[in-house]
């Protein structure tokens, strides 16, 4: 539930409310993405020059686009990533900036098309790199760099390193979600992508005890029941090789 200020707020309202980095930090916590994101909104409205509320804007503005349907995501994810870029205009030496922004970027790519974006593609792993370079323990980067090599290798090395998109290998990636596990082993997703990167290897053994842990673990977010449901999917396709 949101707290008592905000049942009398409009999002108009935002600059004159005496919103605090606490109050919306709570309703980030709280799963509350849309609350979290107007509290931002306010909060940068007060003062533009935090680097930090740009970031966390990001943050929610790309938690929340995962939860919405299709036809809103992309406008979402691009609104996330201009604020990811403005608090790397403010400072770039926050990790959460970089990432926040390979986060975003790797989704558009994925709405455009990874080789028709292929520009984007090399933000994607540009931004996440820089984000590792600044937090060497950040398993988010890790994980969207996993992602990027799966992704991206899906085709021939001879067709995609004209488009500066040769270093992308499968087997890398695995090495990238591994140690995201390593750094946070109780996140589902993590799981879910390396499950599906062993999937698309045909290592069906380890795949299968990725996608198990899925379900193991205890949903922490909304996202979370949207990843195991994936895991399940996976299961029953794993079932059918058998």
């Amino acid at each position: 539930m949101l707290p008592a200020l905000f049942l009398f707020l409009a999002p108009g309202s935002w600059s004159r409310a005496a919103v605090s980095p606490a109050i919306c930090d709570s309703l980030y916590a709280a799963n509350d993405y849309q609350g979290s994101i107007e509290c931002y909104k306010g909060l940068i409205q007060q003062d533009s020059s935090g680097a930090e509320s740009h970031w966390k804007l990001a943050r929610s503005l790309n938690l929340l686009a995962e939860l919405e349907p299709k036809e809103k995501q992309l406008e979402l994810y691009e609104r996330a990533a201009a604020a990811a870029r403005r608090c790397i205009e403010l400072d770039s030496t926050i990790a959460e900036g970089h990432f926040q922004l390979a986060r975003a970027l790797g989704k558009e790519a994925l709405f455009k098309g990874v080789f028709k974006s292929a520009g984007l593609a090399k933000q994607v792993k540009r931004e996440a790199e820089k984000a590792l370079a600044l937090d060497p323990r950040h398993d988010g980067a890790m994980h969207l760099l996993g992602r990027w090599h799966r992704e991206v290798a899906q085709k021939p090395k001879f067709l995609r390193a004209p488009m500066g998109l040769g270093a992308a290998d499968k087997k890398t990636g695995l090495e990238f979600f591994e140690r995201a596990i390593e750094l946070n082993p109780g996140l589902i997703n993590h799981h879910l992508e390396y499950g599906i990167s062993l999937y698309d290897l045909e290592r069906d053994a380890p795949a299968r005890a990725q996608f198990e842990r899925c379900l193991e673990l205890i949903p922490a977010r909304p996202h979370d029941y949207i990843y195991q449901k994936s895991a399940k999917e996976y299961l029953a396709k794993l079932r059918q090789k058998d």
